[in-house]
């Protein structure tokens, strides 16, 4: 039943994901997954401590260097994983993550933000729309 629920949860997050970015027009996004990486990125998932939520392309296409995704507000802490491949539940073989262990200041967001490092995708968290994206 818990994997049924996660399942629709998922299916739920990333259809809302798709639409106007799964916020109203961003006024309720505390997290914001900023692609500035040449690897393949095809599923972001964000768990927070009381639900998950994941998002890809409609058709599962890799996101482009540049692409944004917003998360509505969880309750924290926040770990958002990076794959490869279309995913409907948080599994093993994430390309990255990161945790986040508590909610950005007031009137503020978080972005998480995919690069290129010389190990591969690191992923790094701040306040502060990434430089150059």
């Amino acid at each position: 039943m818990k994997r049924f629920l996660t399942l629709c949860l998922m299916i739920f997050g990333v259809c809302w994901s798709l639409s106007s970015c799964g916020c109203d027009d961003g006024k309720d996004v505390d997290l914001v997954f900023v692609n500035d990486s040449d690897t393949v990125i095809v599923t972001v998932a964000a768990d927070f401590q009381d639900r998950n939520e994941g998002t890809q392309n409609a058709d599962s296409s890799p996101l482009r260097r540049g692409e944004s995704f917003g998360f509505e507000m969880g309750e924290y802490p926040v770990t958002v994983y990076v794959y490869d491949r279309p995913v409907h539940d948080v599994v093993e073989g994430a390309l990255a993550q990161i945790t986040i262990n508590k909610a950005p200041p007031e009137g503020e967001r978080w972005y998480v933000t995919a690069r290129d490092g010389a190990e591969g995708m690191t992923l790094s968290a701040s306040t502060q729309w990434p430089e150059g994206v």
